[in-house]
């Protein structure tokens, strides 16, 4: 399965954006995947769309400069980084731990 795919489908109607699917955006920012083709192939648009709103990425410059993690945005995954990186918590936050890392 293409992650692409799978990460461009909106959530249901009833269902709010998943906090792991804003986390997706900044962890792919925070390791490189700052273009725009290529972000937007590895997770959901109404995620990067959110991330843009609530000023965690800056949005691309031009032709040569992509997304970049703003501060808020750093601290934010360093935060959940620090309560969920493997070995410190329970084996239930692997789940989550892939959905975010696709590790």
């Amino acid at each position: 399965m293409q992650a692409g795919r799978f990460f461009d489908e909106p959530p249901d109607d009833d269902q709010e954006l998943p906090e792991t699917a804003v986390l997706r955006v900044l962890w792919m920012t925070a390791q490189g995947m700052v273009w725009p083709w290529l972000l937007q192939s590895m997770c959901r648009k109404d995620a990067i769309k959110r991330a843009l709103e609530a000023e965690l990425i800056w949005a691309p410059v031009g032709d040569h400069l992509g997304y970049h993690i703003t501060d808020a945005g750093r601290r934010r995954i360093m935060d959940w980084y620090q309560d969920n990186r493997p070995g410190t918590g329970p084996d239930d936050n692997a789940h989550v731990w892939r959905a975010v890392t696709m590790r």
